[in-house]
């Protein structure tokens, strides 16, 4: 009973939405300065990564701020000008989708976080992490999530140069932080028709850096503690980030996954999400499993669900 009654109280769960007076002016600012960076987008055939159906390229290009940008871009061998979908990693997790079940008839461009080349680890002599999340928190122009989620819109622009490939229908998987920059892309790219939310955070922040037992939540709050005469500004300049504030653009059809035992994308804040969501939605719920929830078959199950949308 207590299992339906948690059940019931997600499903009517649906914060307040508050965004800042200068919200859309900030973002779309934001997009402009990005259009005067050069993409400079260059992709060079690895053999080693190719599979028996798929050409696979390491793809470098310029983000915001003129910071160079990995992925790794799998086209297939015997299909011409397929649509693509697009991988956004979590946080201090370049694995996520390590093994992920690439299959025909689409491209995959699996995309590395800024920054995740040097890889951000709990220090526990220190107990810090020393990691991204905090850099330029108290000042929005300058922090770290910025240039982060405009690297979505950057990787469109690039992989829109490619010439074998059809980018005029997109789907984007994001996991955890990685469905954060899935959201805000989609809420500023209308060549998006799918988007999958894998146990997603930094979203509902007010309540995710209370109950979250993440590494986002650990080193946010642990600047805050040395920092405590900036808290004030720092939770200010963090609703900028909230995915919560991206939510009323997406218009495409999402699916969301959510695990009841997920520590890390709580399972209250992910509903936070979706109860807000106005577009076709669907969720699946794995009421006994954590951050990992579903596994490689939930994989399986979001690249059939991106069939029935744009095959």
């Amino acid at each position: 009973m207590a299992l339906v009654s948690d059940f019931d109280k997600y499903f009517l769960h649906l914060p307040k939405i508050s965004q800042p007076d200068d919200f859309e002016k900030f973002w779309q600012s934001a997009i402009n300065e990005l259009k005067k960076t050069p993409i400079d987008v260059q992709y060079v055939h690895n053999k080693r990564k190719s599979t028996g159906k798929f050409s696979a390229y390491d793809m470098t290009y310029i983000g915001y701020g003129k910071i160079q940008l990995f992925a790794t871009l799998y086209i297939p061998d015997k299909i011409t000008r397929p649509h693509v979908v697009i991988l956004f990693h979590d946080y201090d997790d370049l694995e996520s989708y390590a093994q992920f079940p690439i299959d025909l008839p689409f491209a995959y461009c699996f995309v590395e976080l800024r920054g995740h080349r040097n890889i951000i680890h709990y220090d526990q002599e220190q107990n810090k992490y020393p990691g991204f999340m905090t850099e330029g928190i108290l000042e929005k122009d300058e922090y770290y999530v910025k240039g982060l989620y405009l690297d979505g819109l950057r990787t469109i622009d690039a992989l829109r140069l490619h010439n074998d490939l059809d980018c005029s229908k997109i789907a984007i998987i994001g996991k955890g932080l990685g469905s954060a920059v899935a959201l805000f892309t989609t809420s500023n790219c209308n060549r998006i028709v799918a988007l999958v939310l894998d146990t997603p955070s930094f979203c509902y922040l007010d309540k995710a850096q209370n109950i979250a037992k993440s590494v986002i939540a650990n080193e946010i709050n642990s600047f805050i503690d040395e920092h405590r005469s900036k808290k004030s500004t720092i939770k200010k300049n963090l609703n900028y980030f909230d995915a919560l504030q991206f939510i009323n653009a997406v218009t495409c059809p999402v699916l969301t996954i959510v695990g009841f035992k997920d520590s890390l994308s709580p399972a209250e804040c992910v509903f936070a999400l979706f109860n807000h969501l106005q577009c076709d939605k669907t969720i699946e719920v794995y009421p006994e499993e954590g951050h990992g929830a579903g596994g490689i078959e939930q994989q399986k199950r979001m690249i059939e669900w991106i069939k029935n949308i744009m095959v």
